[in-house]
């Protein structure tokens, strides 16, 4: 079956994404890499024209209209911000900035960005108030929430089974299966597994440190301090927006990943025990 594939590739949500369908199903490709640039549009932290770039500059307690897309993502944030006890946490954007990770926004040193996830409310299916300015970042959710998108996309024009790879953020729906070759942290290539109509991301940040005045930091935050993982993690689950951000969680608090994972119908992988089999 794989022979009868058609695989595409394109540059978007920071990675290279890989679309891969049976060759009858190729005319399905294009829209779903279309849909995957819309979120990347509206959700963008770098782009001054994203729905992102609108809340930053908005007035407190002001309606904004963003994109529905936009809405689903923010509300998915703030329900696993409620489930994790605030592990996952969506609006680290000013740490992010400050140790490096993500540049000055315009208008960065106007304003105390002293808001959080509690002070985004949700108002209806296109509008969201923020109460205290609040940076926003949802590149820990985003690119799971794009691939399950593409792959509904896929569905509808009526490709029967395929899979969406955000560098290495994927999804296989169908009858086909894909063998995943897992990264560990210091970059190598550990077990493999076997996945079919699931969803499976992975996360670390050894090789992704930066030195803030006399410490060290990475892009995943616990509070306002940084984590410092030793390993990487593998979540799956049924959709891919919960594997992304569960990887988040399981990087900085094993112990609450495990207890809001069962919730989810999601699994944090066990690499030692999968490379012992191999």
């Amino acid at each position: 079956m794989h022979d009868q594939m058609v695989r595409r590739c394109r540059p978007i949500l920071g990675t290279f994404v890989e679309i891969a369908v049976p060759e009858a199903a190729a005319a399905s490709i294009d829209p779903a890499f279309a849909r995957i640039e819309h979120i990347h549009a509206r959700m963008s932290f770098h782009s001054e024209d994203s729905d992102l770039a609108a809340l930053r500059r908005a007035r407190p307690d002001s309606s904004v209209h963003v994109d529905s897309a936009t809405i689903g993502v923010l509300r998915l944030a703030k329900d696993l911000y409620h489930q994790t006890d605030g592990v996952f946490d969506a609006a680290v954007g000013r740490q992010l900035v400050e140790w490096g990770f993500l540049p000055q926004p315009a208008g960065y040193r106007d304003k105390e960005w002293i808001g959080g996830m509690p002070d985004v409310e949700i108002l209806d299916e296109a509008h969201v108030s923020i109460s205290r300015a609040t940076l926003l970042d949802l590149g820990g959710i985003a690119k799971g929430y794009a691939v399950d998108c593409a792959v509904e996309t896929l569905l509808e024009a009526g490709a029967p089974s395929g899979i969406v790879n955000a560098g290495g953020d994927l999804r296989v729906f169908g009858e086909w299966e894909e063998i995943v070759h897992l990264r560990e942290a210091d970059e190598t290539l550990g077990a493999s597994l076997a996945i079919r109509n699931a969803a499976l991301a992975s996360s670390s940040n050894l090789h992704n440190r930066r030195q803030h005045r006399t410490h060290a930091t990475s892009p995943h935050v616990l509070g306002e301090a940084p984590v410092l993982a030793g390993d990487a993690v593998t979540v799956i689950a049924e959709r891919c927006v919960i594997a992304d951000a569960m990887t988040k969680v399981a990087i900085a608090c094993p112990t609450t990943a495990g207890r809001v994972l069962a919730t989810l119908n999601a699994e944090l992988i066990d690499r030692r025990a999968l490379g012992a089999t191999h």
